[in-house]
C-alpha cells in the first residue's frame, strides 16, 4: 500500500468504507459528511431518485443504523442536497441549493425545522453549498451563487457575512466547502477560482492556498476543505482527483491519490458471495480502482484521521497520519 513521507509528516492509508448501493449498506453519489459521536458517521448521498437520495447513518465498524430521509419538497426532503453538518445536539443541519434552504432533523431523522429563503439580501440564499459549524454553534453557510459566505444562529437568524464575485483577495467565483480551525479561522474552497481562501471569524482575508493551477500544489475545482490539530490544511482537489495538503503558512507539501487497495468489507462480502467476481477482479488491474476519483469532500476526527469521500467511487478513504517522522540513520 502506498504511504505518503514529506516534510515529517507520514500519511497511510488504513481502510476505506462504503460501496455503490441505492439503499442500506453503501452510498450513491456521497456528497458530504459528519462524525458524530460513539463512531457514527453521517453520509449525504445525492443518490439517482427520490429513494437513493438520503443519508446514511452507519458507524465506523461498518454496522448500518439508518436511511433519512428523501427526494421532494416536503418537510425533511432534499431536491439537490450538496453539505451536512452536525450541532452539538448531532441535530442534521443539511443545504439544498435547489431549494435555498437549510433542512434541520434530528440524529434519528425526525424533521424539526427548515429556514432559508431564495434572494440576494442579508439572510436570503441563492444555491448554498458548504455549511460549517462554529464553537459556539453558529452556522457558516457558502452561499454560492451569491459569492459570499454568510453566518446565522443555528436557527437561521442572519449574523454576518462577507464576499463579492470576482478574484482578488476575499471575493468569490462560485465557492463551494468550507471549514472552520480550532482558532475560529474560516477556510472557503473557492471553486472556479481554483484555491482555498482563510478568514477570520469576521472575514478578514488572512491568506490562499492553491493558487498556481497547473501547477506544484495547484488545484483544479477545489470542493472540500478540512483542517488539523497541527493546522494543516487538506483540500479536496476534485478536478485533479487528489487530496492536496499544506502547511499552516500555505507551503504545499504532498498528495494523497488513494489506496484503496483493500476494499470496504462491505465490498468484501459481496465478493465473496459472487465468485464470478472475485475471478474478473483477478483478471483486471484494479490499480485503477485504487485510485481517488473526484473527491469531493475531506474530514478529520479527534485522532487527526483523514476522511475523504468520493462521489464517483460511492466510498470513504480514510488515512492515518504520523508526526516528527524521521529516516533512520543507517551505519555503513
Amino acid at each position: 500500500m502506498l504511504t505518503t513521507v514529506a516534510a515529517g509528516r507520514v500519511y497511510d492509508f488504513s481502510h476505506c468504507m462504503g460501496m455503490y448501493s441505492t439503499s442500506g449498506i453503501g452510498f450513491l453519489v456521497p456528497q458530504d459528511f459528519a462524525l458524530g459521536s460513539a463512531d457514527t458517521l453521517y453520509v449525504l448521498n445525492r443518490g439517482v431518485d427520490e429513494i437513493t437520495m438520503r443519508i446514511s447513518k452507519c458507524t465506523l465498524n461498518h454496522e448500518f443504523i439508518a436511511d433519512i430521509g428523501r427526494a421532494g419538497t416536503g418537510d425533511g426532503q432534499f431536491v439537490w442536497p450538496t453539505s451536512l453538518d452536525l450541532d452539538r445536539e448531532e441535530n442534521i443541519y443539511v443545504s439544498d441549493e435547489n431549494l435555498n434552504r437549510i433542512t434541520v432533523m434530528d440524529k434519528d431523522g425526525q424533521f424539526l425545522t427548515k429556514w432559508g429563503a431564495p434572494g440576494s439580501a442579508d439572510g436570503e440564499l441563492n444555491r448554498p453549498s458548504g455549511i460549517a459549524f462554529d464553537s459556539a454553534d453558529n452556522l457558516y453557510v457558502v452561499d454560492s451563487l451569491n459569492n459570499r459566505v454568510q453566518q446565522f444562529t443555528k436557527d437561521g437568524q442572519f449574523l454576518g457575512g462577507w464576499g463579492s464575485a470576482g478574484s482578488g483577495p476575499g471575493q468569490f467565483n462560485q465557492p463551494w466547502g468550507i471549514c472552520l480551525d480550532q482558532q475560529g479561522n474560516v477556510y472557503v474552497a473557492d471553486w472556479k477560482n481554483d484555491r482555498v481562501q482563510k478568514f477570520s471569524a469576521e472575514g478578514e482575508f488572512l491568506g490562499q492556498f492553491g493558487e498556481t493551477p497547473g501547477g506544484v500544489g495547484g488545484l483544479r475545482r477545489p470542493t472540500g476543505v478540512a483542517v488539523d490539530s497541527d493546522g494543516d490544511v487538506y483540500v479536496a482537489d476534485w478536478g485533479n482527483h487528489e487530496v492536496k495538503i499544506y502547511e499552516p503558512d500555505g507551503k504545499f507539501i504532498a498528495s494523497l491519490v488513494g489506496d484503496a487497495e483493500q476494499p470496504s468489507p462491505w465490498v468484501q462480502d459481496y465478493i465473496n458471495a459472487n465468485p464470478d467476481v472475485a475471478k474478473a477482479r483477478r483478471r483486471t488491474n484494479m490499480e485503477v480502482e485504487w485510485r481517488f476519483r473526484r473527491p469531493i469532500a475531506v474530514n478529520l476526527d479527534a485522532q487527526d484521521r483523514l476522511f475523504v469521500a468520493e462521489a464517483v467511487r460511492h466510498r470513504i478513504q480514510i488515512y492515518t497520519k504520523e508526526r516528527n517522522y524521521a529516516e533512520a540513520a543507517l551505519n555503513l
